[in-house]
């Protein structure tokens, strides 16, 4: 397996963007999967923010992380943020979840950026193996989520 820019990989922004679509489209009610597209193809930029890496296996699309400015509309005072993270159900539970977060780390830390946030309604356990810690409950557009952040530095 191999992570790279989805910028270099361009092919897979629309099975991305139904991927991310059908996970998520609770938390971007109205969005429709276009503009999930169109949103996932302005992310594509490399050791910046917005970048949108990829796990790829033979060329074949496994999952995706993201590094954003922002995430979480009721909170714009934390940046930047993780986000996106994914992995297709059929490759779960075999470290590439884990695999994305530490790029997107990375990647951050090449930025010097020193605290990254994410916030997720499900995964607080994988964060918290990875050294995350949880800042805040809360509700978020019908959701139950915990904020979390992480020291880079």
């Amino acid at each position: 397996m191999q992570i790279e820019y989805l910028a270099d990989y361009p092919q897979h922004i629309s099975e991305l963007a139904q991927l991310h679509f059908k996970e998520w489209s609770y938390l971007r009610p109205g969005e429709s999967v276009d503009e999930r597209t169109t949103r996932l193809r302005a992310s594509c930029d490399r050791n910046a923010i917005p970048t949108v890496v990829v796990a790829l296996k033979d060329g074949k699309l496994l999952g995706s992380a993201m590094l954003l400015a922002q995430d979480m509309d009721s909170h714009p005072q934390l940046m930047p943020w993780l986000a996106g993270v994914f992995v297709k159900p059929e490759y779960r539970k075999r470290g590439i979840g884990s695999a994305l977060v530490k790029r997107i780390e990375a990647e951050a830390r090449s930025l010097d950026i020193s605290t990254l946030y994410l916030y997720t309604p499900d995964a607080e356990s994988l964060y918290g193996r990875l050294g995350w810690s949880a800042i805040e409950r809360c509700q978020y557009r019908n959701t139950d989520v915990v904020v979390m952040s992480k020291q880079l530095s």
